[in-house]
C-alpha cells in the first residue's frame, strides 16, 4: 500500500527552516528599507530643488526653499509678499502661496544645510539661486547621502563613505 503526503516530523522540520531563514533575511530586509528610503528622499529633494526653480521662473517670481533640520523638513513658498505678507522675508505669511512641505522618514537625518551660510535658497524669476550650497542627510544604518547645487543652479546627487568627511559625486 503506497502512501502519499508528508509526515509530522517532515512538516516540522520545513516550518523551523522557514523560521530561520526568516530570522535571517529580516535584518537584512529592513537595513535594505532604510538605505532606499535615505535615497528616495534625497532624490525627493533633489527634484523639488528643480521644482522651485521652474516656479519662479514660471511666476517670475522669488520661490524659497527653507531648511528646518530640528524638525526634519522642508518648505518651499513664493517669496512675494501677496496677501499682506512681506516679500522676501524668508518666512511663508499672508498669502503667500505655499508649494510643498515635506516632512522626512523619521529613519533619515537631515544633518547639515547651509546654501551661502543660511540654510535656506531662493530662486530668483530667471531660475538662479542666489546662493550654492548643500543639503547632506544620513540614515541610522550610517549611509550618508546629500545633494550640492551651484550658482547656476545646477543639482547634482553626492554619498560619502567617511561619515561625512569627504562627498564624491554619485554615478
Amino acid at each position: 500500500m503506497s502512501r502519499h503526503g508528508f509526515t509530522l516530523i517532515e512538516l516540522i522540520i520545513v516550518m523551523a527552516l522557514i523560521g530561520i531563514m526568516a530570522g535571517i533575511a529580516t535584518p537584512l530586509f529592513n537595513s535594505y528599507m532604510k538605505d532606499e528610503r535615505l535615497r528616495e528622499s534625497v532624490r525627493n529633494l533633489k527634484s523639488d530643488m528643480e521644482l522651485a526653480k521652474i516656479r519662479a521662473v514660471r511666476a517670475n517670481a522669488r520661490v524659497a526653499v527653507t531648511f528646518d533640520t530640528a524638525n526634519n523638513r522642508y518648505a518651499i513658498f513664493i517669496d512675494d509678499g501677496a496677501g499682506g505678507g512681506t516679500a522676501g522675508d524668508w518666512v511663508r505669511n499672508g498669502g503667500e502661496t505655499e508649494i510643498k512641505t515635506v516632512d522626512l522618514p523619521d529613519d533619515v537625518d537631515m544633518y547639515e544645510v547651509t546654501f551661502g551660510g543660511a540654510a535656506r535658497v531662493r530662486f530668483r524669476g530667471v531660475g538662479l539661486p542666489n546662493a550654492a550650497g548643500h543639503c547632506y542627510m544620513r540614515n541610522t544604518n550610517d549611509k550618508y547621502i546629500g545633494i550640492v547645487q551651484t550658482m547656476l543652479g545646477l543639482t547634482r546627487l553626492q554619498e560619502s563613505k567617511d561619515s561625512g568627511s569627504t562627498w564624491v559625486d554619485m554615478k
